[in-house]
């Protein structure tokens, strides 16, 4: 007995929206009820995994489909056109009949060419998605006008249209991204939690009006430094908020009292910023990125701290405003994790320590990302500069790309700490005694992670079976507890001799 078919259509269905369309297709020839539950299916997605051979065919389905369940009044709950692959630069039109599913709840459009629909009819659409869509201002408005209860709504790459103007009482979620003719965004809509505008030239953004933010993303926009502090100002419940590559910007001021994560990036070369001021006392998570700049802040306390300094030059001024600037986080955050392009952001020249001190000597958890091979400097030198900066801290991780992903974590352990008139000579002029004088062992762990390692890099220790694995990593651990430096050298000299390809054979490391 076929037990399956006696199901409900309601779990048939479910059956059915784990398959791709040209498999629902194919369920209808098992049996009459199968032909049915085929018919009946509420979800249709024709998208380029489900085309069934030509654009002919394709286009003939979708439409005698539409026009069967208008007739036969079968609901449609969600619906996906994606023609991008068959009229790529020209667009589809949308049969007129999409508008006239009253029951529809999802609808998504790519690579499609809308017009004003003939009908009025009011939709129940919750999710709009479009996607490489051609609309006119007039469809916009008219679209929108018989869409009330919109709830998640994304615009992107679309064209036609020059305003945006929006007031969806039910919307909780907008993305409006890279659609260059648009000169005008404007959303009211009161219970709207998060809102993603990005990649828009020279446009008018109005968004005063969603009084209850909770997250709020700006990329590539032309805003202006004003404009950011009055706006920001309005949102009470703003719990995230993201502002990347706006390059007009050049003193942020930010001032939030619900403000828990907060992400500044700009490039180097282009970003204008100079100055950021934050009044933030609930932000937790900050994270940077950009060149060395002026920075104050009312922050009690961060749970984390992500700096990616963008920088061309280390000399000895970008050295002294980066000190200042870290020193910014010494007491606020326990866990610092900084990002470079080269090592040597992390080892600060000796004149300068003689003259500074520490800037993170409160941080417990110092994390180090190199973009570049480590092939400039060694394992000891980056090392004792991330020691300088934060002189007992609990730990170190440090990770760069030496043929494959190596990552180093240092846990320290000290002696009972030093007063000053126990304090060594070369200590004296620092609050706190230097790594070398205070460090009673610090365990080593080192991991290599990658695709298809050769078994040079592992030594014995990989079995041919196991480089059939997709990803593989091996582990050593250390534990030194004596003459630390000169045994962090013997142990980056093993490592330079195993990829000894990769440094200058006339670089003599010593």
């Amino acid at each position: 007995m076929d037990r399956i078919s006696l199901l409900p259509d309601s779990i048939l269905h479910h059956i059915l929206s784990f398959l791709s369309l040209k498999q629902v297709v194919q369920t209808s020839i098992l049996s009459r009820r199968w032909k049915e539950t085929c018919c009946t299916f509420p979800i249709l997605v024709f998208d380029d995994n489900s085309h069934f051979g030509w654009e002919k065919e394709v286009l003939k389905y979708l439409e005698q489909g539409l026009l069967y369940r208008h007739m036969e009044r079968i609901s449609i709950r969600k619906l996906t056109i994606s023609m991008t692959s068959f009229f790529w630069g020209r667009g589809y039109n949308l049969p007129q009949i999409v508008f006239c599913a009253e029951s529809l709840d999802v609808l998504e459009l790519s690579g499609c060419k809308l017009y004003s629909p003939r009908i009025s009819v009011q939709l129940s659409l919750r999710k709009l998605y479009l996607v490489d869509v051609y609309a006119d201002d007039q469809m916009i408005e008219n679209l929108f006008a018989r869409c009330p209860l919109i709830e998640y709504l994304t615009i992107d790459s679309c064209k036609g249209f020059k305003s945006l103007e929006l007031s969806l009482s039910k919307l909780h979620e907008i993305k409006v991204s890279n659609n260059d003719e648009l000169k005008k965004v404007e959303i009211k809509a009161l219970n709207v939690h998060s809102v993603t505008i990005t990649e828009i030239k020279a446009c008018e953004i109005d968004i005063a009006s969603c009084r209850n933010l909770k997250n709020l993303i700006l990329s590539k926009l032309s805003i202006m430094d004003d404009w950011l502090c009055n706006v920001i100002s309005d949102f009470s419940l703003l719990q995230y908020l993201s502002i990347t590559n706006c390059y007009e910007l050049k003193r942020i001021k930010i001032s939030s009292p619900s403000l828990k994560e907060l992400v500044i990036y700009g490039f180097v070369l282009l970003t204008k910023v100079v100055e950021v001021k934050l009044e933030t006392p609930n932000l937790s998570i900050f994270k940077f990125r950009g060149d060395a700049i002026s920075f104050t802040s009312n922050v009690l306390a961060l749970s984390k701290t992500d700096l990616y300094i963008d920088c061309f030059g280390y000399d000895t001024q970008f050295f002294v405003k980066y000190i200042e600037f870290l020193g910014n986080f010494n007491q606020c955050s326990e866990v610092l994790n900084l990002q470079c392009r080269r090592g040597e952001i992390a080892i600060v020249p000796q004149e300068l320590r003689q003259i500074f001190h520490p800037p993170l000597a409160g941080v417990k958890h110092l994390n180090l990302e190199i973009d570049g091979n480590l092939v400039d400097f060694s394992i000891p030198e980056l090392v004792d500069g991330l020691l300088w900066l934060s002189p007992h801290v609990e730990s170190i991780s440090m990770s760069f790309p030496l043929v494959y992903r190596h990552k180093y974590v240092f846990e320290f352990s000290y002696k009972q700490q030093l007063t000053h008139g126990e304090t060594p000579s070369c200590c004296q002029s620092l609050p706190i005694s230097c790594w070398q004088n205070c460090v009673k062992a610090v365990m080593i762990e080192h991991i290599v992670e990658s695709c298809g390692l050769p078994s040079s890099a592992f030594g014995d220790k990989v079995s041919s079976e196991d480089k059939r694995f997709v990803k593989q990593s091996y582990v050593q651990r250390f534990l030194f507890k004596d003459k630390i430096l000169e045994m962090l050298h013997r142990h980056h000299l093993d490592l330079r001799n195993m990829y000894s390809y990769m440094f200058d054979d006339d670089d003599e490391y010593e």
